[in-house]
């Protein structure tokens, strides 16, 4: 899959959690907001992740793990 491991962590959070605010992602792997937004880019281009605004409070930006990435984490070593 070639992820740096900042990458990685953040989808292990995703596929342990589902669905994370940016917020709550970047409070969880201790991430500034301003570092997570160039990572979490790169893994949307990847097809791995999808940025959405929150249905509930637009100023909030929700993050998925799509199929592709569901499906890579199933080759992770565990």
């Amino acid at each position: 899959m070639g992820l740096t491991h900042p990458q990685y962590l953040v989808m292990l959070a995703l596929w342990e959690h589902q669905r994370l605010s940016v917020k709550e992602l970047s409070g969880l792997l201790q991430l500034e907001p301003g570092t997570l937004s160039p990572l979490l880019k790169r893994l949307e281009a990847a097809d791995l992740i999808r940025r959405e605004r929150d249905l509930r409070d637009e100023r909030l930006l929700a993050v998925t793990v799509t199929p592709a990435g569901h499906t890579a984490a199933s080759t992770q070593p565990t």
